[in-house]
């Protein structure tokens, strides 16, 4: 019998990114997911809907968000395109639409153009 302590699946797993200039929040972000979402990066395993707390870092603007999201997508690895594993997080809890309008503004113009090389 395994003796290792199993996480609960209803506690969020932490994620961490830091994202250094405008092409690359522009390259992970996902307009098309209701709420809006994030790609992040990660070799780690999930399921869809699990639920996890990205403290996302912004080197540019110097800011740093925690924002809560629930996994959507998953990339499980070099895909047609080059894309990275990963997962796509779409914003949860009572600020997502805070968030959302905070990555457009920052993205300004870059928002409401399709990205070049999507990580996703």
């Amino acid at each position: 019998m395994d003796d290792t302590p199993q996480q609960p699946k209803s506690t969020p797993v932490s994620l961490s990114m830091a994202i250094v200039e405008k092409s690359a929040l522009q390259a992970c972000y996902m307009p098309f997911i209701k709420d809006g979402g994030l790609f992040v990066p990660t070799t780690d395993k999930f399921s869809l809907h699990d639920e996890v707390v990205l403290h996302l870092r912004l080197v540019e603007d110097g800011k740093k968000l925690l924002i809560p999201g629930r996994v959507v997508w998953i990339s499980p690895g070099v895909g047609q395109r080059g894309t990275s594993p990963g997962v796509g997080l779409q914003f949860m809890g009572e600020h997502r639409f805070r968030v959302k309008q905070f990555i457009e503004e920052m993205l300004g113009d870059l928002s409401k153009q399709p990205a070049a090389n999507p990580a996703y």
